[in-house]
């Protein structure tokens, strides 16, 4: 069950439209196979939170967060390489990583897109979605952190994605390691 958390969870951290507004009733409904109180309660509190706005406002919600600010954005190693030329061998080993494990990428979206990570952890074994957020756990944690500084309620998914990754056996310390450009 952890593991389709980790797709609830990318379902949710995509851009709002009129199909997720749709699905949210569904979503509450597959919230009660999750065991861990914690995890279902912030999702459950994000969802009602989401619900009680107009489409509208939560698309300008989400812009305000993820377009607009560097440290928030959804491209994982955005934060730590910006647009150095690492980045763009990382973002191919992310692909080759996800092809080694017989998840196929398209040309859509970049593979440090934090919701196309979670949809690929929610398809492999935990220690496979483990070695991939172990590698990238610190940015996640670094926006977590902003988002917990901007009171903004997608810290609520942050919040059970991290407790997710622990109930998998995964913790991270931001403070181990600068996310600031080499």
């Amino acid at each position: 069950m952890n593991q389709s958390i980790y797709q609830m969870i990318s379902f949710l951290l995509n851009y709002p439209n009129k199909k997720m507004v749709e699905i949210l009733p569904e979503l509450q409904e597959e919230l009660e196979e999750i065991e861990n109180p914690k995890v279902k309660e912030n999702i459950k509190e994000f969802i009602k939170l989401s619900q009680n706005r107009s489409l509208d406002d939560w698309i300008s919600h989400y812009i305000q967060h993820f377009d607009f600010g560097r440290l928030t954005n959804l491209y994982v190693t955005y934060l730590k390489l910006g647009e150095q030329r690492e980045r763009g061998l990382e973002l191919l080993k992310l692909k080759k990583y996800y092809e080694a494990h017989g998840f196929h990428v398209t040309e859509k979206e970049l593979p440090d897109y934090l919701p196309l990570m979670l949809e690929f952890c929610g398809h492999v074994p935990v220690d496979i979605s483990n070695e991939l957020l172990s590698m990238h756990g610190k940015a996640i944690a670094e926006i977590q952190n902003k988002f917990n500084e901007n009171n903004s309620y997608y810290r609520l998914l942050f919040d059970a994605l991290f407790l997710n990754m622990s109930d998998n056996g995964l913790t991270f310390t931001v403070a181990e390691e600068s996310l600031g450009g080499k």
